[in-house]
């Protein structure tokens, strides 16, 4: 993927509906999405994701900004005048035509020659793994195979861009995740730019190529899946991606204050004042409470705590810490065969901090 390969331009974009003049769905947006690109909006509902994507795919006209796509400004464009396909929640497919019949539609409406049609059906079909079941009614196919065929229709017609609106949502867990991969497959296969919505952090985790983390009609922050983990620029990003801890510090004269739960030395000088500091869950380290001096007196950050609650997971042991002057921790601990101490409710412990590990929030 280059970098410098702009498929799609979203510049200083604002949607404000008929009827509701001061609630603006979107406020001035602005993103590129790259050229074969697995892209995805993700944030709660309400947040204007879909929105965004209705405005790509024609259904919507924004109130004011531009939308470019190869350079070439989309606005005031219908939908069947985009080379942009778009893959529903529902998926839409035509009940009393068959699988192939489906496919072909997009196609028979571009009018292309019957042998070519002939030829893309059967490479759609081999493309998402259904290459038996083309002369099936889509009510004969599970959820699974239907999102399938809805992909194949889409990609029929060759899109310059295919856009997914919370196109998983419908399907069962493994049925979900089964798809993530095919997904990402097709993707990878095709080389089309894919935009992709939802609102289930692993999802977006697990497929994109970047993420844009969306909140109340605004982009709060781009990245990789690991830069949108780990490291997050707010508050919002923190809490809605994965789980995570907020400590509140206190930066001053070279030392990190955590109050009566204790402190150690400022991981960044340009840290001043008061602080939200975040930290996940499995970067947090749980030691016994007579091990926790010894670890000071050798420069390390161990605060002060106490177990308040447990939940075994099999794989791994999530243990809620009440931290002296800090919202409950959750710190989660790998159950590996000669793991560390497993600790009880109520006991007294010491949380170990990794300087690299916190995050500074900027709200």
């Amino acid at each position: 993927m280059n970098p410098l390969a702009v498929a799609i331009r979203v510049a200083q974009v604002t949607m404000v509906y008929p009827g509701a003049p001061n609630d603006k769905a979107l406020d001035n947006i602005g993103l590129d999405i790259f050229e074969n690109e697995f892209f995805t909006l993700l944030g709660p509902s309400g947040c204007g994701k879909t929105t965004l994507l209705r405005l790509i795919a024609g259904f919507e006209q924004p109130t004011r900004g531009e939308i470019r796509l190869d350079g070439a400004s989309l606005v005031g464009k219908l939908p069947f005048e985009r080379p942009v396909n778009t893959v529903f929640q529902s998926y839409a497919l035509f009940p009393h035509m068959t699988v192939a019949q489906n496919i072909a539609f997009g196609p028979q409406m571009q009018r292309k020659p019957a042998a070519q049609i002939k030829a893309t059906v059967e490479k759609m079909l081999a493309l998402v793994r259904l290459t038996e079941l083309g002369a099936r009614k889509p009510a004969q196919l599970s959820g699974g195979q239907q999102q399938r065929v809805a992909l194949a229709r889409a990609l029929a017609t060759h899109p310059r861009v295919l856009l997914l609106d919370e196109s998983l949502s419908a399907l069962d867990l493994q049925l979900r995740k089964e798809m993530q991969v095919e997904l990402k497959r097709l993707q990878r296969e095709t080389g089309i730019t894919f935009v992709f919505v939802t609102h289930d952090q692993e999802e977006a985790l697990t497929m994109s190529d970047r993420i844009a983390v969306m909140c109340a009609g605004r982009v709060q922050q781009v990245g990789s899946p690991a830069q949108i983990y780990d490291r997050p620029t707010n508050r919002f990003v923190a809490s809605f991606i994965g789980e995570t801890n907020l400590l509140c510090a206190t930066a001053q004269e070279g030392v990190l204050d955590f109050g009566h739960a204790g402190r150690m030395a400022l991981p960044d000088s340009s840290w001043t004042g008061p602080l939200t500091l975040a930290v996940r869950p499995e970067r947090l380290q749980l030691v016994a409470a007579e091990m926790a001096a010894a670890l000071q007196s050798q420069g390390a950050c161990v605060l002060q705590g106490t177990v308040r609650n447990l939940v075994y997971m099999g794989h791994d042991t999530t243990y809620s810490v009440q931290i002296q002057g800090q919202a409950l921790c959750s710190v989660r601990t790998q159950n590996a065969q000669g793991a560390a101490q497993v600790f009880a409710v109520g006991d007294a412990v010491g949380l170990r901090l990794d300087a690299a590990a916190l995050r500074r929030l900027n709200d």
